[in-house]
This record gives C-alpha cells, sequence and structure tokens, in this order.
C-alpha cells in the first residue's frame, strides 16, 4: 500500500537523514521502539533504519543498516549524522554516539557525545569503524553538546567540513548553542575550527544541514530552547553572513528536525510529525512520530517555500465532492457574528482543495474539518488578516471538566500550531488551500507557499466546511477527494 505519512509497524520515526543516490531518496532515520526505563525515556538505543523511494508515497523499508553498540561501545545509541559519498565511489556515514549508562563514557555524571564512523559500498551493507571516535576540542566546545555531524566536501580549499550540533565552552545553556565546525582532508583527521555560525540565540542548532539553490547557500537547524521548529538562514557565501528571512521556517511545531536533498533538480525537506502522549490531542509532544516531507522552493527574494510531493497529491482522485458544493460560488457572510457552511462525508484519508476570497476587514475565516454533526466539536484552520497568520484551533480545547468554564479561553487556538501570513501580499485577498488527512494527521499547504502540520486525534465526525467571523468569505473550485482504489 501506498504511504502518506510513513510510520514502521514496529516503532517510530526519529531524526532523518536523507541522501540522494541514481534517482532514488535514500532516507535513513533514528529508528525508535520506544523501550526506555522512563515514559520520558525516548531515543532509546536508537539505530540508523533506511527507507528508499523515489516519489515519496512507494516506500522500501530496508530495516536497520547501522545497528547499536553494546554497553561497552560510545555507540550504545546511535544518534544523526550524514552520509556522503567520496571520489573513489564509498559512501560515509559519520553519526554520533552516545552511551547514557556505562560510566566509562560519562564526566562529571554527564554522558559525552562523541562521532563515529562507518563505510558501505551499495548504502546497505555498513562496516562500523572501530578506531574512529572524535570528541569535541574543549578549548573551544562543550563535550556534553557535540553531535549531528553533517560533512561536505568543500571544492574551493580542497577539504571536508564538518558542520555539527555544538555549545561554546562555559557558554549560557540558554544562549551559547552554535553550529560548530571541524576540517579534514582525509575524512579521518579532523581538526576543530571555530564555529561555523554562532548567532547566540538558542541552547543549541540540532541537525544542521546545508545546500546551495539559486546561487544562494541555505543552512537549516532545528531549536528547543524558544520554541520547537526548524530555522534557515540564507547567504550569498559558505562563509557568511547569514541573514534571517522574515519568516525564517518551513512549517510549525509539528515537523522536527528536518534536512533536506535533491533528487532530479528537486529538493526535498524530510522530517517527523510528533506523537502526543497517550494519544491525545491535549497529550504532551513526543520525541518521535511519523514521516513527512515537503518540496522546497525558491523565491525571487530568496525565500524558501514548500508543497507537497506531487506524487502525495495524486493519491487523491476520487472526487467525492457533494453537490451542494460544486456551485460555482459559494458565499457566507455575518458582519456580526459567525457564519457556517458545513458539508458531509469527510473520510479519514482524504484531500479537500478551495479558492478562498475574503472581504476586507475580515476578522476571521477558515475551514472546519472532522465535525460532529451538531458542528460543535471538531477542528478548525483558521485565517486571521488582523494578525497575518494562520491557527489551528479544536473545539473542545480541553478535556471536559466538571465547570462550563473549563475550556481554555485564554487559549484561542492551539498555541505551538501557528503561521505568519502578510495578507497584505495577496492579490486580490484571494487563497487557495489543500488540506491533506491521513488518520492522526492534518496538514494544510496554503499558496504552495506555506505548510501548517498536526497531530488530531480525537475529533471524529464527518462533517467539513467553511465559516466566516465578523466578515466575509467566497469559495469557488470546492472538491473533497478520497484515496484512489
Amino acid at each position: 500500500m501506498k504511504e502518506i505519512f510513513y510510520k514502521p509497524k514496529n516503532g517510530w520515526v526519529g531524526d532523518t537523514i536523507p541522501f540522494s543516490h541514481d534517482g532514488k531518496f535514500y532516507i535513513f532515520y533514528l529508528h525508535d521502539e520506544r523501550k526506555g526505563n522512563t515514559e520520558d525515556e525516548y531515543g532509546y538505543r536508537t539505530s540508523w533504519n533506511l527507507l528508499i523511494t523515489e516519489d515519496g508515497v512507494e516506500i522500501k523499508d530496508c530495516g536497520v543498516v547501522l545497528p547499536v553498540g553494546e554497553y561497552e561501545d560510545a555507540d550504545y545509541a546511535c544518534y544523526t549524522g550524514s552520509v556522503l559519498s567520496d571520489r573513489e565511489g564509498r559512501f560515509h556515514i559519520f553519526y554520533t554516539a552516545q552511551n547514557n549508562y556505562n560510566p566509562k563514557y560519562f564526566r562529571d555524571g554527564r554522558p559525552m557525545q562523541y562521532i563515529m564512523h562507518a563505510v558501505s559500498r551499495d548504502l546497505i551493507h555498513w562496516e562500523k569503524d572501530r578506531d574512529f571516535l572524535l570528541s569535541a576540542d574543549e578549548s573551544i566546545y562543550e563535550p556534553y553538546d557535540w553531535r549531528d555531524p553533517y560533512v561536505f566536501y568543500e571544492e574551493k580549499e580542497k577539504c571536508y567540513y564538518m558542520l555539527l550540533a555544538a555549545r561554546l565552552r562555559g557558554a549560557s545553556e540558554q544562549s551559547g548553542g552554535c553550529v560548530g565546525l571541524c576540517r579534514s582532508f582525509d575524512l579521518l583527521h579532523w581538526e576543530a575550527q571555530q564555529p561555523f555560525y554562532q548567532p547566540d540565540s538558542y541552547m543549541t542548532h540540532e541537525c544542521p544541514d546545508l545546500f546551495r539553490m539559486g546561487g544562494s547557500y541555505y543552512l537549516l537547524y532545528s531549536t528547543f530552547s524558544e520554541k520547537f521548529v526548524t530555522h534557515y538562514r540564507v547567504s550569498d557565501s559558505l562563509h557568511g553572513p547569514w541573514r534571517a528571512p522574515i519568516e525564517d521556517s518551513l512549517d510549525g511545531r509539528a515537523f522536527y528536525a528536518a534536512k533536506t536533498a535533491e533528487r532530479n533538480g528537486e529538493r526535498w525537506a524530510f522530517a517527523w510529525i510528533p506523537t502526543r502522549r497517550g494519544e491525545t490531542d491535549s497529550g504532551q509532544y513526543e520525541w518521535g512520530g511519523s514521516l513527512h516531507m515537503h518540496r522546497l522552493s525558491q523565491k525571487e527574494d530568496k525565500r524558501l517555500t514548500v508543497q507537497p510531493p506531487e506524487a502525495l497529491t495524486a493519491l487523491f482522485q476520487k472526487d467525492i465532492t457533494p453537490e451542494d458544493a460544486l456551485r460555482e460560488r459559494i458565499e457566507a457572510e455575518n458582519w456580526e457574528g459567525k457564519s457556517r457552511i458545513s458539508f458531509d462525508g469527510m473520510p479519514e484519508s482524504c484531500m479537500i482543495e478551495a479558492d478562498l476570497s475574503f472581504s476586507e476587514g475580515s476578522r476571521a475565516f477558515g475551514l472546519s474539518l472532522r465535525q460532529d454533526a451538531a458542528l460543535s466539536e471538531g477542528y478548525y484552520f483558521r485565517f486571521e488578516p488582523f494578525y497575518n497568520r494562520v491557527v489551528m484551533d479544536r473545539w473542545p480545547r480541553r478535556e471536559k471538566g466538571v465547570n462550563q468554564w473549563y475550556i481554555d479561553g485564554d487559549k484561542p487556538f492551539l498555541i505551538e500550531l501557528e503561521r505568519p501570513l502578510d495578507y497584505r501580499k495577496l492579490l486580490d485577498r484571494r487563497l487557495h488551500i489543500r488540506l491533506i488527512s491521513d488518520k492522526s494527521i492534518l496538514c494544510l499547504y496554503v499558496n504552495d507557499e506555506l505548510a501548517l502540520s498536526a497531530r488530531a486525534y480525537s475529533g471524529k465526525g464527518t462533517h467539513w466546511g467553511f465559516f466566516v467571523q465578523d466578515g466575509a468569505v467566497s469559495m469557488e473550485h470546492i472538491h473533497i477527494y478520497a484515496r484512489n482504489e
């Protein structure tokens, strides 16, 4: 069966390490079976597993390709890294090694982090280099945050660079994180350099990634100290300065640790959608979950935009649009409150498309999903022109309590699920939306530029539609598609 948001049967998808070869994406990922000693111990002894795909939906699961080490080994858990090929046709993995249990790999009661190395001829069978163990140069970096190596060849200097999620020695845990740097001429001997990027803003810069597009360099990294998100920076030079666009992320809270790869001229971003504890909408976000992919494009101002893979939208071709939604134009207007338009027949797995036009001064409008028959419980993607954002909301907003006011009214949307949208730049105040729904995941694409992904566990209704509050909105080209047979 073709996959939409891939999850292995016996585990969850953690950080991805995508690599392009022979027209295919080789998606290495941290495979977590969640067998830690406590409910908060995620990423326990993760192996590297491998998925292979050409289009993002036909996925071959190759299982474990880089197994964890034993108690006496530094890589009792194998964490994030990168894959590259050398000029002799061999492939190399550089990965993070950590042992949270053997005191041999501890310092002052804390586990150290190391970089290890493995080689292969076919990307499937790997041999670990047990003589290679790279620790932090403690004159520059902390030994506890020394992970996620991204290795690439720098043509001008004829050397290899290794970018790392690092922290400056003795720096603040709040903002001392940096993208560390090492240099090598043979992939075996590495010399630490001063940081590649040091904004003095975050605890760490996880899963650094670097690529070039349209003559510009892009640096990606993920943070969790300000908020959980993948950021990007852009520069005309490999050595900076690295500028932040006004909107510097690819998605929201539910698209973490994104890394990229290019295939046939297209660059895709790969990340994971976190599960929530207890599979409830109010549960704590967890580490790892399901695989998610966006195609990336570059705007003239060098901003990155995201779109769904073509093969993903092609899965939905069975038009099940209700007859009353097929009118040339549907309008909703209420300048004194809310107006709703609803249809029945939303399957768990589907795609909804529509073009929306809103009147100037409208307070809010949007898309309602998985609603009950009374249109009182379910999910909403709400556009808010005054705030220049699109948000996800749900009702009820929390588990119902004994008192009516237990509703989290001070949280008018899921505060971690909002995306900025500059409505002033919209031509004729028009929006094209495309919503992909599958099981517990919802992903909204707007104008093929931004995405907002989310988990949605509780809403089981089949009603869907549109709404406006204190304003007017019209809908055209409305369609809902089920999966192909």
